[in-house]
């Protein structure tokens, strides 16, 4: 009840200091004395809201999550899950930006690539040539300097948004680890399947419940799709229901993850290679760090 409580009592004591600086009815010295106040009690709630994201923050990393699973986690202490979610993927997606335009771009043995058909480059292409037309195009016909400024800001940085979302697919992807295999769509999808925990593979080239890239879910809810334009390539059955990774929102448990790969039949041999050297399957599992 507390920690619920420490999540909204930033914002509502910012709204009160707001409200006491603009109705006037206070006077000045009472005012100043009354911020004074608030702005101390904001302090005060500040570090023990820091406090309490860096040791969950702790707890996540002994556990053995990665570094950002373990800042969300402690972020959804002193927030709603979405909006540390969303507070988490706004670095990691710059991050992935960095990696991708400075660092190398051949994957390893262990990873295999999923973007091969996707509508989001040419996406990228198109944004990237006509966003200097439309700086060029508001800087003639918007009057004011102020506006012009926050326009180009707001094109720039959509640019390098969706740059970051392209790279975020180039810089994650699917991955055998040591104890299982890590499905990913970006930013927007990521699931950690044992390889205990996977009672059969496949090839199965199939259309999604919906068009276009993204995590979809079976009207049924049994199965979770991380499609590529539509579809998907590879199909794991699990043998317990597992729960995908969404963007703000999760799926329910699924008993088969569909996923789309550059190459369905390289990371089909490699994989099955992975399982049939895995153990049992036991009675829980546990996601390890996750770079």
């Amino acid at each position: 009840m507390v920690r619920r409580a420490l999540k909204w009592f930033l914002p509502v004591v910012v709204l009160v200091e707001a409200a006491l600086i603009w109705s006037g009815e206070l006077g000045f010295g009472d005012a100043l004395l009354v911020v004074a106040a608030i702005e101390g009690l904001l302090l005060l709630v500040g570090v023990s809201q820091m406090l309490l994201v860096f040791r969950r923050y702790r707890g996540g990393r002994r556990a053995g999550l990665g570094p950002w699973e373990a800042l969300e986690g402690g972020l959804e202490l002193v927030s709603p899950r979405p909006v540390a979610r969303l507070a988490v993927s706004e670095p990691r997606l710059f991050v992935c930006l960095a990696r991708w335009a400075f660092g190398r771009g051949r994957l390893r043995e262990d990873e295999f690539g999923y973007g091969k058909g996707s509508p989001l480059g040419m996406l990228v292409v198109m944004v990237v040539l006509t966003a200097p037309i439309e700086v060029v195009f508001w800087e003639l016909l918007v009057p004011w300097l102020w506006l012009r400024w926050v326009l180009l800001f707001l094109s720039v940085y959509s640019v390098l948004w969706l740059l970051g979302l392209y790279a975020s697919r180039v810089k994650l992807p699917h991955r055998l680890e040591e104890d299982g295999v890590r499905l990913r769509q970006g930013l927007f999808a990521e699931v950690f399947v044992p390889y205990a925990e996977v009672e059969d593979l496949e090839k199965k080239r199939r259309k999604a419940p919906k068009d276009g890239d993204g995590l979809r879910s079976s009207p049924e809810g049994d199965a979770a799709f991380l499609a590529i334009n539509g579809r998907v390539d590879l199909a794991l059955a699990l043998v317990s229901p597992l729960t995908v990774r969404g963007f703000l929102r999760d799926t329910g448990p699924v008993g088969t993850i569909y996923f789309a790969a550059n190459e369905p039949e390289k990371m089909l041999r490699v994989l099955r290679r992975r399982l049939e050297g895995a153990p049992a399957a036991g009675p829980t599992a546990t996601s390890p760090v996750s770079p």
